[in-house]
């Protein structure tokens, strides 16, 4: 069997789109599990407060967070930085989802009330366009 030219390009086009695959993949990661603290706002009013463990990563185009509370139930919260033809915001973000509805970001102060006055200590919140409700966690020191 003969090689021609355009044999030898093809495979060394399929082996470098196997190499660049790998290394994309090889990208996505989760950091490890983390203690904290999550908030559940029923629009504004506080409902929830309470210790929980917090899982974060980030790969496939989107960061995510996941809380587990402590009667089981897990909110996963998906920051997407991957949108064609989307505007993105000044963290690189174009789009927000709590347990796939879309979602807006936000932040509370250190005594739990809305802010845009950036701040170290805020809490990052996201809350859901479709109800109001918003979720906010905070990693233990």
């Amino acid at each position: 069997m003969t090689l021609n030219s355009k044999t030898v390009i093809a495979s060394s086009l399929m082996i470098s789109a196997a190499a660049i695959t790998c290394q994309v993949a090889a990208e996505a990661r989760p950091y490890p599990d983390q203690s904290g603290v999550c908030y559940f706002y029923r629009g504004e009013t506080q409902e929830i407060l309470e210790p929980c463990v917090i899982s974060s990563g980030y790969g496939a185009g989107a960061h995510y967070a996941i809380l587990r509370w402590s009667d089981g139930v897990e909110t996963n919260i998906t920051m997407i930085n991957f949108c064609p033809d989307e505007d993105y915001n000044d963290g690189g973000f174009c789009r927000y989802t709590v347990d796939d509805y879309d979602a807006e970001p936000y932040e509370r102060n250190v005594f739990l009330e809305p802010t845009t006055l950036p701040d170290a200590d805020n809490l990052p919140c996201y809350r859901v366009i479709e109800t109001g409700n918003s979720v906010c966690y905070r990693f233990s020191e």
